[in-house]
């Protein structure tokens, strides 16, 4: 409940933008390693499809407006209270024009910023697709998960964060799990010295699947950065893999669902088991591991 509301503020994760150096090359990584659909491009983003949304991924050369993280709002007067919430909490959320909606195929939306720099844009009523979501390569993707984000203020992102409406599940560390509905999580804010997005998250149907997908990525010397594991945390296991410019595109399945009843977060110690219980560690990508 949120002020006298009868659904939360937000409602899912719906789509990343991505500014890349060399649009081509990722884009191959995208579709023909990791396993999206691409689809038509537009104002010169590359978009790509992992589930019944109209577009999840859009890769783009601009910096400055080709990366963001898109957050579904409920409805219009949700989006008013947000915006109303950031303004308080002395962030910054502007009505994006009717040229930024079109890139975002959204109806609506407030682009916003955390305190480390992530541009996140609050949307309403994203474009879905009448067509069937059929990718070039079958890597078993069923839906669009989540993001891993790098925060270099996290006290403060955590007040943006909590302005949303989402909650802390588990620490470890400082790595917070923040959960927008019944999974444990749909964003994970990793302490770090730069900001951006860490990597995005796509729930495949089975363990089976993270596991031919390791294979898969072996056979076609595509660096795997961590996995197969699994955290302790959530439950999740996972395979996170690097494409161009450092692109990092995780397999998920198997998150834990917490019920209705609340609970205080768990602290976890930011060690290596409490960041892979199944042993995988990642050497080369600071925040996904522990200090040594």
């Amino acid at each position: 409940m949120n002020n006298g509301r009868a659904t939360p503020l937000i409602n899912s994760v719906c789509y990343v933008r991505l500014a890349v150096s060399e649009p081509s090359a990722s884009a191959r990584f995208v579709s023909d390693i990791f396993g999206l659909q691409r689809i038509a491009d537009q104002d010169g983003e590359i978009a790509f499809r992992s589930d019944d949304r109209f577009r999840t991924v859009s890769l783009g050369k601009n910096a400055t407006d080709s990366a963001s993280v898109g957050i579904e709002v409920w409805d219009d007067e949700a989006l008013k209270e947000i915006g109303r919430r950031l303004r308080e909490a002395g962030f910054t959320a502007n009505e994006a024009t009717a040229g930024e909606c079109r890139r975002r195929y959204v109806q609506l939306a407030l682009l916003a910023e955390d305190a480390s720099g992530n541009r996140i844009d609050l949307v309403v009523r994203p474009t879905r697709s009448g067509r069937r979501y059929f990718p070039a390569r079958d890597a078993g993707i069923v839906a669009f998960h989540g993001v891993g984000l790098r925060t270099t203020d996290h006290a403060r992102d955590l007040v943006f964060w909590r302005a949303l409406g989402a909650e802390v599940s588990d620490w470890v560390g400082d790595i917070a799990y923040l959960r927008i509905d019944g999974l444990h999580h749909r964003v994970a804010l990793y302490p770090s010295k730069r900001s951006g997005v860490l990597y995005a998250a796509f729930e495949v149907e089975a363990l089976d699947q993270i596991m031919q997908n390791s294979y898969f990525m072996q056979e076609s010397q595509t660096r795997i950065v961590q996995g197969p594991g699994r955290e302790p945390a959530s439950h999740q296991m996972f395979l996170h893999v690097e494409g161009p410019d450092g692109l990092i595109f995780s397999y998920v399945n198997g998150m834990a669902k917490l019920d209705e009843k609340p609970r205080l977060a768990r602290q976890f110690p930011l060690t290596s088991t409490s960041l892979c219980d199944w042993g995988s560690e990642s050497k080369d990508v600071p925040e996904l591991g522990a200090p040594v």
